[in-house]
């Protein structure tokens, strides 16, 4: 999932590309990882936007489909819950403006 977390995969092809079925997956990943399959690949992409907000010139529609979102509305909703602030007001808070 690590290397994949930017394409949109669904659970079944990453059980799949681990040879598992996808209730098989999804209970080791929780017993491994101590949270669902969904919720990670959700944090990670979201740590991942917020990486290419402070570190790249992305405008912010680019940075949430570089990231893995296909929908703007879901990546600003995602990206509020997860870091407390919308993405807008994160890359100001970056650039210092």
């Amino acid at each position: 999932m690590e290397k994949n977390f930017c394409f949109n995969l669904r659970l079944e092809d990453y059980a799949d590309l681990t040879h598992r079925s996808l209730s098989t997956f999804k209970r080791d990943f929780q017993q491994h990882y101590k949270e669902s399959p969904g919720k990670w690949l959700l944090k990670r992409r979201v740590h991942y936007a917020a990486h290419l907000i402070a570190n790249s010139s992305m405008i912010l529609t680019q940075v949430a489909f570089e990231s893995g979102f296909e929908d703007l509305s879901h990546f600003s909703r995602a990206f509020k819950n997860i870091m407390g602030t919308s993405p807008s007001d994160y890359k100001k808070t970056i650039s210092g403006t």
